[in-house]
């Protein structure tokens, strides 16, 4: 279920919280770069930018997920996000792709948000999801949603874009992430590209 994702994804935070913002205070929207407000979002030669992690519960990686940036496979030249998995150990443990420092004091709130990705996959199981967080302090989840349950993101495929919209930004956030989950009990390879979070 989403819902445990949700709660076994990491809580990541700066050392000063940033205040969430208000409407009368928001920036006279301007247009947006490509990836819109993500960092490195064409996957430009390496990951930087983005974390990769494992379910923290189980921190020695049982299942050995190997990711890094790869020219193996990519949608815009040269370099895609890849995780792969050969062998299911552990069937609760999964991994990501994350990003934070998302200029979330920009965003209108009531706005929409939009992440999308290309996504090419050779996977079996449940496969693979995106999402998009908002979070109180260092403890709680003010705004979740994912594309887990709605879309699915499995089996063999070339570069495909798929998205996920939260309908409705919240004030009284300190972070915002985007996650793009490897999920429980998958095998096999995906490749990530052209990602970009877009204010609609």
């Amino acid at each position: 279920k989403s819902l445990r994702l949700l709660l076994a994804l990491p809580v990541l935070t700066s050392s000063l919280f940033l205040a969430a913002c208000k409407k009368e205070e928001t920036q006279p929207q301007t247009a947006l770069p490509a990836n819109g407000l993500l960092v490195n979002g064409n996957i430009d030669q390496s990951a930087q930018g983005w974390f990769f992690g494992t379910d923290t519960t189980k921190p020695t990686n049982p299942n050995e997920y190997t990711s890094g940036a790869s020219t193996e496979a990519y949608s815009s030249p040269e370099y895609s996000l890849k995780i792969s998995c050969s062998q299911v150990k552990d069937t609760a443990t999964f991994c990501y792709y994350g990003q934070q420092s998302i200029p979330f004091k920009t965003i209108p709130i009531g706005a929409k948000l939009t992440l999308t990705a290309k996504i090419k996959t050779a996977l079996v199981g449940p496969g693979v999801s995106l999402a998009i967080r908002g979070d109180k302090g260092n403890t709680s989840a003010v705004v979740f949603v994912s594309s887990q349950d709605k879309t699915s993101i499995t089996g063999t495929r070339d570069f495909t874009e798929y998205s996920v919209t939260l309908d409705s930004f919240p004030g009284g956030i300190d972070n915002l992430f985007v996650y793009l989950v490897y999920l429980p009990k998958t095998t096999g390879f995906v490749y990530f590209d052209d990602l970009s979070l877009m204010v609609n």
